[in-house]
């Protein structure tokens, strides 16, 4: 869509058929056993009504006039699920959600597997299941927020107004300055990147992919499916040892080593030689010289908050939230990859990029913003992550950190399947899993309590 134009529209998901209007909004009553197929987020499709603590036509016109529009900035998952929980929650004022990517919202996680990896060349993104009667303002972008005008400008010059606001941004990849200017270097974050990567990695022999972290290694592991030979270089001692520590990062390293990844710990990447500044080395500060035609960079993210600079609110390494997901100013809220807030498995606050993290806080948010300030709560949630490579599947659950004392309960880290568990101070901070999935909701329901045997 050009930015000289916006154009509202109902978030639908692609695909044949229109959705239902709702019958239950309409007045007409539930039959039981029989659900409502209508689409519009505000009943529970599986037991055929609203859900259990609706709000009454009075109340609602009091909160829609205590609200205002509701505005989301950020079309990702945290911005559409705190659209859809709005309206789960029976609230049915005006709700704006604000997306840069030209798309309709859609699901990140299969773009680093699936969608890399499938024969067939995908012809639309993992599209998110539409929340209906809600305002899709798609390929513009907020570039100021005005608290004290309760507005936003957007980049095509246009102004918005609201009446409570959500800032659901999310992350951008961290870039490097020595892959500056380089042709064949890519990274991952939107659909256009992963055509972009899928289409190099079909005409390449060699990648090496810059960073351990859970893009990196995914990544590793789809280009490794593919036949190509793959090289992955982490600055820590272990992949993924930034999270889960040493232990549990060499059993990561020896799954991509088994599958004949040639992994470079402890070491970085110094400067990228080629002919025409298209790469075909990369020489790593140890000396070391990989072959390569492609490179992947996936060196961590970065919060997109550059645009609320001038906005007063409290920035750092994130929009910065007190346990309700409210910020600094009133009546607007973080939620997200871009929110850090308390927690209470953690000490001060926290970011999760996590898929699950993104859920939970818009939860809470859309929660909490309907609700009187006397009656908004905080985070309960016990944070949880996974990851498929090969075909192995890690989860944790917690927040553990690195330096907390690791201990094997069921199986093997060499062998494996396995159930570990980090704990701090005699308290369980966390657990991870290998294999053994079902084992891992019994430790999550001990994440800070005690530890025990």
């Amino acid at each position: 869509m050009p930015h000289d134009e916006i154009t509202p529209v109902s978030i639908r998901s692609p695909g044949p058929g229109t959705p239902r209007r709702c019958g239950i909004r309409r007045g007409r009553a539930p039959v039981p056993g029989r659900p409502c197929r209508c689409s519009c987020g505000s009943c529970d499709a599986r037991r055929g009504r609203r859900p259990s603590t609706p709000v009454d036509a009075r109340r609602g016109r009091e909160t829609r006039m205590r609200v205002g529009r509701i505005v989301i900035v950020g079309g990702g998952l945290a911005g559409v699920r705190t659209a859809e929980r709005l309206r789960r929650a029976g609230h049915d004022g005006p709700v704006t959600l604000v997306g840069a990517e030209p798309h309709a919202p859609y699901d990140r996680p299969p773009l680093s597997k699936k969608l890399l990896t499938q024969d067939d060349e995908p012809a639309e993104p993992p599209f998110l299941r539409g929340v209906d009667g809600v305002e899709s303002l798609a390929g513009v972008r907020a570039t100021a927020l005005h608290t004290a005008g309760r507005s936003l400008t957007l980049d095509n010059g246009c102004s918005l107004d609201f009446g409570r606001l959500v800032i659901a941004t999310g992350v951008r990849p961290r870039t490097l300055p020595a892959f500056d200017g380089w042709s064949g270097v890519h990274m991952l974050r939107t659909w256009a990147d992963c055509l972009a990567l899928r289409a190099a990695l079909r005409a390449a022999e060699r990648v090496t992919v810059v960073g351990g972290g859970v893009l990196g290694c995914e990544i590793a592991a789809s280009a490794r499916t593919l036949g190509l030979e793959v090289a992955l270089v982490e600055m820590l001692a272990q992949p993924l040892a930034a999270v889960l520590g040493s232990e549990v990062g060499s059993v990561v390293a020896s799954l991509h080593r088994a599958h004949g990844v040639d992994v470079h710990c402890s070491t970085r990447v110094d400067r990228l030689e080629g002919p025409g500044g298209t790469v075909e080395r990369v020489v790593l500060a140890d000396g070391r010289v990989l072959e390569t035609d492609l490179v992947v960079v996936a060196a961590g993210a970065v919060p997109n908050t550059e645009w609320l600079a001038s906005s007063g609110l409290t920035l750092a390494d994130g929009v910065v939230c007190d346990r309700t997901g409210t910020t600094s100013a009133e009546d607007v809220f973080a939620v997200g990859d871009v929110a850090r807030l308390p927690h209470p498995w953690a000490d001060g606050t926290v970011r999760l990029e996590h898929w699950t993290s993104a859920g939970d806080t818009a939860a809470l948010v859309a929660r909490n913003l309907l609700a009187d300030p006397a009656d908004r709560t905080g985070l309960t949630t016990v944070p949880y992550f996974w990851t498929d490579q090969y075909r192995a599947k890690l989860q944790v659950v917690g927040l553990p950190d690195p330096t907390d004392e690791l201990t094997v309960v069921e199986g093997s880290l060499v062998d494996g399947p396995f159930v570990a568990t980090w704990t701090r101070a005699g308290v369980l901070t966390g657990a991870v899993t290998v294999g053994m999935p079902a084992a891992l909701g019994r430790y999550r329901k001990l994440v800070g309590a005690p530890a025990t045997g």
